[in-house]
């Protein structure tokens, strides 16, 4: 009864009944609720793939922003190049660029503008803090845990419909995001 991870439970039908809960498998310095401990953002990463269920997380990562101060980035990736529609990409060669071995990269059209019209659309719905976009082609799971890895991301929100059943939860994109990253995901449903 003296531990500190005891707790009594009253029972109408009973006197006292004891739990004992053991949680020394963890530190619980590492977890526990203090002021060290409470996490502060600087900086969201989102994941947008252009459709409206993206718009929710970007939404959430909205009022988590608003309320921290962090940044938001938008991370559009394009899986398949012809998906690209009218929008240009141009590659040209500078010696002043250090990143990319010295190429320097410009995307102009349709994407582009659809991407400063969300950040645009962002802005009227109130968003307080700076708000950037990154457009990459590639895997979607690839580039979201790359991004994750080379930025110091604090949040990722990422949106998913494939948690409604266990077995598609397993083979989900979010799934595999997830065990790849330590940024903490929120994830909206």
């Amino acid at each position: 009864m003296g531990s500190d991870n005891d707790a009594n439970i009253t029972n109408p039908s009973s006197s006292h009944v004891n739990i004992r809960e053991d949680y020394s498998t963890e530190s619980s310095s590492n977890y526990s609720v203090s002021k060290s401990n409470i996490p502060s953002y600087s900086k969201i990463l989102v994941p947008h793939d252009g459709k409206e269920i993206s718009d929710k997380a970007l939404n959430h990562a909205i009022y988590i922003s608003n309320f921290s101060g962090a940044e938001v980035v938008i991370l559009r990736i394009i899986e398949d190049i012809q998906k690209l529609g009218d929008t240009s990409v141009s590659v040209s060669q500078n010696k002043e660029i250090e990143n990319k071995k010295g190429f320097k990269h410009s995307i102009e059209g349709e994407l582009v503008n659809s991407m400063e019209e969300k950040i645009r659309k962002c802005v009227e719905a109130g968003s307080k803090n700076k708000i950037s976009y990154e457009i990459k082609t590639g895997h979607v799971v690839h580039e979201i845990v790359k991004a994750c890895k080379e930025t110091s991301y604090d949040l990722v929100v990422i949106t998913t419909s494939h948690l409604d059943s266990w077995l598609r939860s397993i083979f989900s994109e979010s799934r595999k995001i997830i065990s790849s990253i330590n940024t903490p995901v929120l994830i909206i449903h």
